[in-house]
């Protein structure tokens, strides 16, 4: 073999990496189209402040979640303190003597936590409603029967 010649294999490892950009970069395009599709998806639960922000006009939607996203340290700290909670309510539920009060107590924590996280985003959405105009205001209405309409 002269020192010009290539051996065969590395054309076998050219054509499977030809072969996996193409993959690759036809995945990353149907990922870029559905993420850039601008048709929000319903929320997956019946929380009615996502079921509510879910009909308001999209730039009501984008301020929003703007306004949510300002307050991420906020939200990192629930998140944060209920992981903990379920740490302790781990703890709690393994202890021998089992004690319910302990478990109640984790309970009622995690109840004021949820509380709190639901006051920040009711006021969020009560703002945003009061911003709204009169024709915006009606759209709101309408989106909101539609949606009605369509859960079982």
């Amino acid at each position: 073999m002269t020192g010009t010649e290539k051996p065969k294999s590395s054309r076998w490892v050219k054509a499977v990496l030809v072969v996996s950009l193409g993959i690759n970069l036809l995945i990353g395009g149907m990922a870029i189209g559905l993420w850039s599709f601008d048709k929000p998806k319903r929320p997956p639960s019946p929380d009615a402040v996502a079921f509510l922000s879910f009909a308001l006009p999209k730039e009501h939607r984008d301020a929003l979640r703007e306004q949510l996203v300002s307050r991420r340290g906020e939200l990192r700290a629930n998140r944060a303190a209920l992981a903990d909670m379920r740490r302790q309510m781990v703890v709690a539920l393994e202890a021998e003597p089992f004690e319910i009060a302990a478990v109640e107590e984790i309970l009622a924590r995690q109840r004021q936590r949820f509380l709190a996280l639901g006051e920040l985003a009711h006021s969020a959405l009560l703002e945003r409603i009061a911003m709204l105009t009169p024709e915006e205001r009606a759209g709101y209405v309408k989106s909101l029967k539609r949606q009605r309409a369509r859960r079982p």
